[in-house]
């Protein structure tokens, strides 16, 4: 008669646990299906979408690596995510249906950044639709990321185009300059002595600057602890992209001096590389940099 009692206390927690796994894996069968039809919807989208990471103008090198960026911290928090409390919430229908909306009139007018944003909108309705607002809140930070695989509109490139080639043009002179090399600076042109560099829109460094701060927004994820910290080094990507390539005029114009082939073809190819592994190397050492000085800021106050 004393037994019985722990006996079924026994029998009910395995019971429990089946329940519980059985309705985390229909919600994950059930988004899956439901995932695989939002690809079929917007397929055509999708596929130009992942025609523009190959185009050497779209400056999209990082596109390939941004999907399976997003997934990865997905597993990392999976632990987490299948203890969230599953809200469905009707605001997800609202966004998938603007979503479409959306998608519909960026292909009718030609729009293309509206359209392709209108897959992120029907995939945030997505996840607030079958798990809610809390489940979003957790994704917050992969689904953020996923707006790198979205070339910028033409205005903003054509824009950030012009302002990069001037900005590098100048401070690649001064740099020459204080290096000791003669420079004539006439807009985005260089002429040193026997030689002229031409500040191109393909050297303006907004190449650099889009894949460094995907790199940054991966470095932050993993490896930078609050808000803050992560806000201020995805600022200081623009700069740190900006002085990268700098750097890679400063080598072509040096390179010149002394042989005049190394400005074109594939020394110049790999010269853009070199600069873009330099500032993110250069975003290591800032995130070192600000946290020791943190503890000697907290040390001195505490």
């Amino acid at each position: 008669m004393t037994t019985s009692p722990t006996t079924g206390l026994s029998n009910a927690e395995p019971a429990k646990s089946i329940d519980t796994a059985a309705a985390v894996g229909a919600r994950s069968l059930q988004a899956l299906v439901l995932g695989v039809l939002l690809l079929v919807a917007f397929w055509p989208i999708l596929t130009s979408m992942y025609g523009s990471w190959f185009d050497e103008y779209a400056y999209m090198d990082h596109g390939l690596l941004v999907v399976p960026a997003a997934a990865y911290m997905v597993w990392m928090k999976w632990s987490k995510l299948v203890q969230v409390p599953r809200a469905p919430s009707g605001w997800g229908l609202v966004l998938l249906f603007w979503g479409a909306l959306q998608a519909t009139l960026g292909l009718a007018a030609h729009w293309i950044w509206v359209s392709r944003v209108a897959f992120l909108v029907s995939v945030v309705g997505l996840v607030v639709g079958l798990f809610g607002f809390r489940m979003a809140r957790e994704l917050a930070y992969p689904l953020s990321l996923l707006i790198f695989m979205i070339a910028p509109p033409t205005f903003v490139y054509e824009r950030l185009t012009l302002s990069l080639q001037l900005i590098a043009s100048r401070l690649g002179e001064v740099a020459l300059e204080l290096m000791g090399y003669s420079v004539v600076r006439e807009g985005n042109i260089l002429e040193l002595v026997g030689a002229k560099l031409s500040i191109a829109e393909a050297c303006s460094g907004l190449r650099s600057l889009l894949s460094i701060t995907f790199m940054c927004a991966l470095y932050s994820y993993f490896f930078v602890e609050g808000n803050r910290m992560r806000a201020f080094l995805l600022a200081m990507a623009v700069p740190i992209a900006i002085l990268g390539n700098v750097l890679r005029i400063v080598a072509t114009g040096v390179a010149s001096q002394y042989n005049k082939e190394l400005i074109h073809g594939t020394a110049h190819d790999i010269f853009g590389y070199i600069s873009i592994g330099v500032a993110a190397l250069g975003c290591l050492l800032l995130h070192s940099a600000t946290v020791k000085l943190e503890k000697v800021w907290r040390a001195r106050h505490a």
